[in-house]
């Protein structure tokens, strides 16, 4: 099981982009027309085979889940997306836990389910498959940003070179950061310690903060063609907040 994709929310999607491409050098790939079906609007950026989005509420679309997210927290993290070579069972047994489930999309190759984020504790999960056996390649299909498409250079998207790697994990904030890690390992039946899961090539850290619900506060990327302090010099140049935990945009911390 690997992190495929995130999801941020922003109030102004086009700033949030331009900014995200200038820190990463890295262009917008895809803009997913199917989003609108929920009310938004999108673009995603490539990050060593893996994918960063950013949706955004159209225009009188407010009273959706991300208009009302934004509503209450502002900018953030919304929403994760799990690869896996087969979902069904994972779902299956995510579902008998009693999660609720608020999305599904299954076809011929494609299963995919998002998951309620009160009910899994941060986030809204999704956990996917693309019916291809090669789930753990920088360059395998994924449907959610048109990849490859037919002008994608393999030599392109290794994480080294591409300016930023891959997806190395998330940190969650929490009240009780142990049984919240303890909760995710259940539903995910991946390994983990007191404060740590396991994905393939990525973690999931889960630190004690006071909030009133548990939620995403960092994103880890894994070292690509750029050394991170030519990233935070971006970051600098852009205005962006940084120190020594990392670089603060859009409702999260990133760590390079």
């Amino acid at each position: 099981m690997r992190l495929r994709q995130i999801c941020l929310v922003a109030q102004d999607l086009e700033p949030t982009l331009k900014t995200l491409e200038t820190l990463f050098d890295s262009p917008v790939i895809f803009r997913d027309p199917g989003v609108a079906h929920f009310g938004l609007e999108n673009g995603l950026i490539m990050t060593g085979g893996d994918f960063l989005e950013v949706v955004s509420p159209l225009p009188g679309h407010t009273d959706t889940a991300a208009g009302r997210f934004l509503a209450r927290h502002g900018n953030g993290f919304y929403m994760l997306i799990l690869q896996c070579e087969t979902a069904a069972p994972i779902t299956a047994h995510i579902q008998s836990c009693g999660v609720r489930t608020i999305f599904s999309h299954i076809d011929d190759d494609i299963h995919a389910t998002h998951f309620h984020p009160n009910d899994f504790g941060g986030a809204i999960v999704s956990v996917d498959s693309m019916g291809h056996d090669d789930w753990q390649s920088p360059q395998a299909y994924w449907r959610w940003a048109n990849w490859p498409s037919e002008t994608t250079d393999p030599t392109d998207i290794s994480g080294t070179n591409t300016s930023v790697g891959a997806l190395a994990g998330l940190q969650f904030a929490a009240s009780d950061p142990t049984a919240l890690c303890a909760h995710w390992s259940t539903l995910l039946q991946r390994p983990a310690t007191s404060s740590t899961l396991s994905l393939d090539a990525a973690q999931f850290n889960f630190a004690l903060h006071t909030v009133s619900q548990p939620r995403v506060t960092h994103v880890r990327l894994h070292a690509g063609r750029d050394a991170a302090s030519d990233i935070r010099a971006r970051a600098t140049q852009l205005g962006l907040p940084t120190d020594d935990d990392g670089v603060h945009f859009c409702g999260v911390t990133w760590q390079f």
